[in-house]
């Protein structure tokens, strides 16, 4: 009895161990380490489009432009408009604000006015430090999803209300209308898991799921150029109460071919060059043949036997005819001698038939050609018959009336 209750109890507190809770399994895609804090003159620029357009904001390279859009409703566009309403929710905003500076309005100002007023809203110090990495990395149901593996440490107190925002822009965005915009904020997703107490540092992992960035049209794996990932803290810092951009970072989202290196172009690089030697000669050897190789057109003359005239042309190399012979039922009437044939010239000669027959006359001729080595060449002439309704009809090899086959390599 004291076993079985030993055992019970055991059995009880094993139960937790028993079954922990799994963990996910991710595979890393691509990361690459945050960048370093942007410069305190460095403004966010909220541009909200217009319904009618242009789609297409001012830039400066002294700002980072996010480009808003809220009229999928209206205009049943692909483009996603939830956040913006949401960001115009979060911040009290009218509907009919165009333009944001540092979380400042800015209707009617010029671009220079409008970074002015938001540099007087930006940190005039470091506040914070924020070390880490962009990740892009899949789970076990290759879904793929951004994370932010980082070590955060406020170098004054930061107010309660301090926000980290995560903004994904599409540096060119077209929409199913043929609308375009750039640096479209496709996703935004607010974080405040951090402390804000000088020096506690936080140790986190941030993550935008693959839900959200699939819902915003971000699909990193088939289409993985041409991201940009904005963070931005606002926010006060202790003695100030006026709300500022306290800390800026951004950066295009990692590709894998920024973390290639010299190495992992070798092997394509050699295969590149190799298979381009091995185009190239081939295509030199295939014009060199072309260049070289002789033309031969032959028609019936008339005679009191069968006679066949010849006319043959030599490409760029010397060529020697070794031998000439007709298939049965034709038969050449005497030998043929050797003859030799120097580049670009041209030989005519005769050759005489026993009889005449029905059948086409099939004709086969031996040669070697300088630097392409023997052939043999093939010509057929129609009977003679046929030919004298055509009257005069030539026979040539390269021409459509001949018949012949492609050169036969005797090497």
């Amino acid at each position: 009895m004291q076993l079985c209750l030993i055992f019970v109890l055991l059995s009880l507190v094993a139960v937790p161990f028993a079954s922990p809770e799994e963990t996910e399994i991710l595979n890393l895609v691509v990361s690459k380490p945050l960048p370093d804090q942007s410069s305190p003159d460095t403004v966010i620029h909220e541009e909200f489009l217009s319904q009618d357009g242009p789609y297409v904001a001012e830039t400066s390279p002294e700002m980072v432009l996010l480009s808003w859009w809220n009229w999928s409703e209206e205009t049943n566009s692909d483009w996603p408009d939830d956040d913006a309403h949401s960001r115009r929710g979060e911040l009290g905003l009218e509907d009919g604000t165009v333009a944001l500076f540092n979380e400042q309005q800015g209707d009617n100002l010029t671009l220079e006015d409008g970074l002015t007023l938001g540099r007087q809203h930006s940190r005039e110090q470091q506040v914070l430090t924020l070390d880490g990495s962009i990740e892009i990395v899949s789970n076990e149901y290759n879904e793929w999803f951004l994370r932010f593996p980082v070590e955060m440490t406020p170098l004054v107190n930061l107010s309660e209300n301090t926000v980290l925002y995560f903004f994904v822009t599409e540096d060119d965005a077209t929409d199913n209308h043929g609308r375009q915009a750039t640096h479209l904020v496709r996703e935004m997703k607010p974080e405040v898991g951090f402390s804000n107490s000088q020096g506690n540092v936080t140790q986190t992992v941030w993550e935008i799921s693959s839900d959200h960035l699939l819902a915003a049209g971000i699909d990193l794996e088939s289409n993985p150029y041409g991201w940009h990932i904005t963070l931005a803290f606002f926010g006060e810092v202790e003695g100030d109460d006026t709300n500022r951009l306290l800390a800026l970072y951004h950066t295009s989202l990692p590709t894998r071919w920024e973390n290639s290196t010299p190495g992992h172009f070798a092997l394509p690089i050699f295969l590149l060059i190799l298979s381009s030697v091995l185009a190239s000669g081939a295509v030199s050897s295939a014009m060199k043949r072309e260049k070289g190789m002789p033309k031969l057109n032959a028609e019936w003359a008339v005679g009191e036997h069968p006679t066949a005239h010849f006319r043959f042309r030599s490409g760029n190399q010397k060529v020697t005819l070794k031998s000439c012979g007709a298939e049965l039922p034709w038969q050449i009437k005497g030998g043929f001698k050797t003859k030799r044939i120097g580049p670009h010239s041209e030989l005519e000669f005769t050759l005489r038939f026993k009889e005449q027959h029905d059948a086409d006359c099939q004709i086969s001729l031996g040669l070697e050609v300088e630097e392409l080595g023997s052939w043999t060449q093939y010509l057929r002439l129609s009977n003679p018959t046929y030919l004298s309704v055509k009257m005069g009809q030539s026979v040539e090899t390269y021409e459509q009336e001949a018949s012949s086959s492609e050169p036969n390599e005797s090497r």
